[in-house]
């Protein structure tokens, strides 16, 4: 039958079983176990920091690419700005140069039909002087007068060609 001395020497031993095993099995295995745990822990930790400086260089990125696209959008519109003022420079000088070579030809034109006009003038009071002086030199009458209007026609005519030339 059961004893009390035996359940007694039973339970002392299960007692003393239980802190030997907490002590010597379930401390160290709770102590390998806190550890892992730790260490799980840690790496989970620095994985969130990796990834939220991961995430952190990427908007670095972002922000820095949408940067340089507005930069390079701003410096070609500005080149696109300073072609089309020194092209407009550029063809506003051709007009202006343009201009003042076709007012110097105008003006050359002018005075060279001025001296034209001057110097048929003045061979025109030549001849005639040529012509009275002749008129007076001769004997007159309506034969000579009229080869003397011939010839003064045809002289002026000559005149006029070679100039004209």
């Amino acid at each position: 039958m059961l004893r009390l001395d035996g359940i007694i020497f039973t339970i002392i031993n299960l007692v003393i079983l239980y802190v030997a095993m907490r002590h010597f099995l379930i401390g160290p295995i709770q102590s390998v176990l806190a550890k892992r745990k730790e260490l799980i822990d840690s790496q989970f930790a620095k994985a969130e920091e990796k990834e939220a400086e991961a995430l952190e260089l990427k908007d670095k990125y972002d922000d820095m690419l949408s940067h340089t696209k507005e930069e390079s959008a701003r410096i070609l519109e500005t080149s696109r700005e300073n072609a089309k003022k020194e092209y407009d420079n550029r063809i506003q000088k051709a007009e202006s140069q343009a201009s003042q070579i076709l007012a110097k030809a105008q003006k050359d034109i002018e005075l060279e039909r001025e001296k034209t006009i001057e110097d048929l003038h003045s061979q025109i009071a030549q001849v005639a002087m040529e012509a009275a002086g002749k008129i007076l030199m001769e004997k007159v009458d309506a034969s000579t007068d009229q080869a003397l209007y011939n010839q003064y026609i045809t002289g002026a005519g000559d005149s006029h060609e070679s100039n004209s030339n």
